[in-house]
C-alpha cells in the first residue's frame, strides 16, 4: 500500500520480510496473510482484451524474543508468476486457409524463508530519543515450476501435421538475504507532546545464488478426433530431465525514512543487473533479452492518533505510495517500464487489547508500450489482508520466571 517499500520501514506489528534486520523491532507475534485480485487490460495498436487472476500473497509470522534484542521472522511466498495464454492467426502462403499459433504458460516460483534479527547497539531514553543499530538475515528456499507450450493448428485436409511443443522448467535451491537498519534523530522530543523527528536508514542484499534447474522438451504432432480431443501421433524429440543451474546475480536495495509520531516518508532504490543472469541448462533460451531493474519508490503513511486514543478513524493509518520500475524485460529492442500509484488503509482490532489489523489497498499503473507493435499492460490490484496478534495481557513465546 505504500509502493512496496520495504529497506528502511520497520512496524512493530508486521513482518516487513525485504529487509530482515527490521524483525528486532517486532514487540509482539504477529500472524499475517493475504489475497490479492489484479484486473489488467492489454491492449496494441489495434484491439484489447481483459485478463484477471487472484493469487495468495502469502503467509507470515513474526516473533520477538531476547527482552527486544532479536526477532525471528518465517514466511512463504510466491516470488513470480507466469499465466497468459496467447493465439495468433496468419493466412498459409498458398492460400489453404489460415494457420492458428497458440501460445500459454503457468506456473511460478515460490520462496520459503526464516530470518533473524538481532540489535548490536541501542540507547534509549524515557521519550525513545536516541539510536538503534540492528543486523538480520534471512535463509530462503526457492521453489517450483514453468510450464510452457507452443501449438500450431493447421486446416483440416491440407496435409499439415499440427505440431506441439512442451517444456517445463523446475528450479530449487537455497537463497540468502542481508540486511542493516539505523534509527536515530533528527529532532529529540523534549516532552510526551512532543512528537519529535527521527529517522531510518536501511540497506538489504539479496546474495548471488546457483539455482539448480531441470528441463523437461516434448516436441509432437498431433490431430484431433471427431470429439474434437487432441490425439498424438508421432514423437519427434523428447529430453527428460536434463539438469543444470541458473546463476542469479547479487540484488541490494537502500532507503532513507523520516518519521514522528503521526508521519512516515519513505524513499528506496532496489537494482538487479540480470544481465548478469547465466543459464546453464542445456537448450534451454530466456525467452527475451534480459536488462538492468532498477525501483524507485515513494512512499508515505498517516496516523492522527498516537498508539492510544482516539476513535476509530484516528487510530487507522492510511498509506500511499508511487512506483517507478525499468523491467528486466527487454522486448523487441525496448525495456519495459512501469509506473505505479498506491493506496489503502489499515483498521484496528479491538486495538484497547490487541495490536491486530485488516488492511485494505489498491495499486494503479501501467505497464509497456502499443508502440513498436508491443503490448501495454494497464491493471488495478485491489489487496485485503489480516495480521493478528495477541492479547495484550497474554506473553507469547516469553518465558515465565514463576509458574
Amino acid at each position: 500500500m505504500m509502493g512496496g517499500l520495504g529497506v528502511a520501514v520497520v512496524d512493530p506489528a508486521s513482518t516487513v520480510t525485504i529487509n530482515p534486520a527490521s524483525y528486532a523491532s517486532l514487540r509482539s507475534t504477529v500472524f499475517e496473510t493475504g489475497l490479492r485480485v489484479r484486473s489488467s487490460q492489454y491492449a496494441n495498436a489495434s484491439e484489447d482484451r481483459i485478463g484477471r487472476r487472484t493469487d495468495i500473497l502469502g503467509l507470515t509470522f513474526g516473533i520477538p524474543f531476547g527482552n527486544g534484542r532479536w526477532g525471528l521472522g518465517i514466511s512463504i511466498a510466491p516470488q513470480s508468476n507466469v499465466g497468459y495464454r496467447l493465439t495468433d492467426t496468419k493466412v498459409l502462403p498458398g492460400g489453404e486457409g489460415n494457420v492458428t499459433y497458440r501460445y500459454t504458460g503457468e506456473g511460478g516460483l515460490n520462496q520459503a524463508l526464516i530470518g533473524a534479527a538481532y540489535v548490536l547497539a541501542q540507547k534509549r531514553d524515557t521519550l525513545l530519543n536516541g539510536y538503534k543499530f540492528s543486523v538480520g538475515a534471512n535463509l530462503g528456499y526457492v521453489f517450483g515450476s514453468i510450464e510452457e507450450s507452443r501449438k500450431t493448428v493447421y486446416p483440416t485436409q491440407v496435409g499439415f501435421y499440427n505440431t506441439s511443443v512442451y517444456s517445463s522448467l523446475v528450479v530449487r535451491d537455497p537463497t540468502a538475504t542481508v540486511g542493516l537498519q539505523y534509527q536515530g534523530d533528527l529532532r529529540a522530543r523534549k516532552d510526551r507532546n512532543d512528537d519529535g523527528l527521527h529517522f531510518l536508514a536501511g540497506v538489504s542484499v539479496e546474495l548471488p545464488a546457483s539455482l539448480s534447474a531441470r528441463r523437461t522438451d516434448v516436441v509432437n504432432s498431433y490431430g484431433f478426433n471427431s470429439a474434437g480431443v487432441e490425439v498424438p501421433i508421432d514423437t519427434s524429440f523428447f529430453a527428460d530431465g536434463t539438469k543444470g543451474s541458473l546463476d542469479v546475480p547479487l540484488g541490494y536495495g537502500v532507503g532513507f525514512t523520516v518519521y514522528d509520531q503521526h508521519w512516515t516518508v519513505s524513499a528506496e532504490v532496489r537494482q538487479r543487473d540480470w544481465r548478469q543472469l547465466k543459464v546453464n541448462v542445456d537448450g534451454y533460451v530466456p525467452p527475451s533479452e534480459l536488462a538492468s531493474n532498477l525501483t524507485m519508490i515513494l512512499g508515505t503513511s498517516f496516523r492522527p492518533a498516537n498508539e492510544t486514543g482516539g476513535n476509530l478513524w484516528q487510530r487507522t493509518i492510511y498509506r500511499a505510495g508511487v512506483r517507478f520500475t525499468n523491467d528486466y524485460l527487454v522486448v523487441a529492442g525496448d525495456q519495459l517500464q512501469e509506473k505505479a500509484v498506491s493506496l489503502g488503509l489499515s483498521l484496528p482490532i479491538l486495538s484497547n487489547i490487541t495490536r491486530s489489523r485488516i488492511n485494505f489497498g489498491g495499486e494503479f499503473g501501467e505497464r509497456g508500450t502499443v508502440s513498436d507493435g508491443l503490448l501495454r499492460e494497464r491493471f488495478a490490484t485491489f489487496f485485503v489482508g489480516i495480521s493478528i496478534t495477541p492479547d495484550v495481557r497474554e506473553n507469547w513465546f516469553k518465558k515465565r520466571p514463576i509458574d
